[in-house]
């Protein structure tokens, strides 16, 4: 049933403005590393890039830190002025935790499904920022005239668009923006709008989710392990350089 009424989280944006240093801060520490020790490729490695062969021995927080870093300048100032443009609206929308939970787990998703589907070595905060786009489609489905009346089709566009550019470009992961996209919106529902109360039903869709994400991190692993002829969720320790 559509809600009468829509409650705002009116606090300062704190978790958006963390998250923006968090990206700035890993670049930084990038710019230092690539300029002093070692090569751009390297580096990204190092840091926590999305490498398939290293995700499938064993490490797997890839899946994570892959979303905090960028391939350069004008990667992370795209990035962060969107997430700066967006992430506070979406916010207010969700409150604090369950902001930073939709943010987290839409950029695992963006990289699980990169991770499936392509062999190229990825970063970024795409996915997860796509999973803002998701939660804004959640929100429609809640309060379609509020969504109508401040975004309009903007969004709509905004999404179509980059996906479009996304499958014609080159260099970009657009399964990271498609997985990123999807887990926002699940797990959008799963946590709720800002004021919303837990449910059997969200309970339910945030259990599936999980385990739907680890049944794909599964899936992937042995499919990859079979090409590499090594037993699946063994850990090993692959050098770098």
């Amino acid at each position: 049933m559509q809600p009468t009424f829509l409650r705002l989280n009116r606090k300062r944006p704190l978790i958006t403005y963390a998250l923006i240093g968090i990206n700035v801060a890993f670049y930084a520490v990038e710019l230092l590393l690539e300029t002093f020790f070692m090569s751009h490729n390297q580096m990204l490695l190092v840091l926590g890039a999305k490498e398939n062969t290293l995700i499938t021995c064993g490490q797997y927080y890839r899946l994570l830190t892959a979303t905090f870093l960028h391939s350069g300048i004008s990667h992370i100032a795209f990035n962060m002025f969107a997430l700066f443009f967006w992430g506070r609206n979406i916010e207010a929308l969700l409150g604090r935790l369950r902001y930073l939970l939709v943010y987290l787990f839409s950029g695992l998703c963006g990289t699980l499904l990169s991770y499936l589907c392509s062999s190229s070595v990825s970063v970024g905060a795409s996915g997860a920022i796509f999973g803002l786009f998701g939660t804004l489609l959640y929100f429609r489905t809640r309060h379609k005239q509020v969504f109508d009346r401040v975004f309009g089709m903007q969004v709509l566009v905004i999404i179509g668009m980059n996906l479009v550019l996304g499958f014609l470009g080159q260099g970009i992961d657009n399964f990271g923006h498609i997985g990123g996209l999807l887990g926002g919106f699940v797990s959008a529902y799963a946590v709720g709008l800002y004021g919303e109360k837990p449910n059997a039903r969200r309970l339910l869709a945030g259990a599936a989710l999980l385990l739907l994400y680890v049944a794909g991190l599964c899936f992937g692993v042995v499919r990859y392990s079979a090409q590499l002829g090594i037993p699946p969720f063994t850990f090993l320790d692959i050098p770098l350089f």
